[in-house]
């Protein structure tokens, strides 16, 4: 029993790990490049519970053992706030598409 507690530790902290370097990394190299891109400023961003997709209303969990011609296999969605070109506060939803560490691409809803 004491093994199996500790799979199930190892294993939240380690997807606990991976999902916040998934983050910083994907923020660094193509949320904020995005928002200069618009003239906007970055204020935070925070998470979204469990099953919650924000305003991309996905309804459904999909998981898959194998990668299938390189499609994308995990998303994390995060909600973005950020100042705009008029200095208004705005909150947008940003889906986090990765597929282990190789490949990660970011969709946003509503449009910046």
């Amino acid at each position: 029993m004491n093994i199996v507690l500790i799979f199930v530790g190892l294993t939240l902290l380690g997807n606990l790990f991976i999902s916040t370097f998934i983050i910083q990394r994907t923020l660094r190299k193509l949320i904020i490049p995005e928002l200069e891109k618009n003239s906007c400023e970055l204020i935070k961003i925070k998470r979204i519970w469990f099953f919650n997709t924000g305003h991309f209303k996905d309804n459904s969990v999909v998981f898959r053992p194998a990668n299938l011609s390189g499609n994308y296999k995990f998303a994390i969605y995060r909600f973005l706030y950020f100042k705009d070109k008029s200095k208004n506060e705005r909150k947008v939803t940003v889906k986090i598409s990765w597929n282990l560490f190789r490949k990660t691409k970011i969709e946003i809803k509503p449009n910046i």
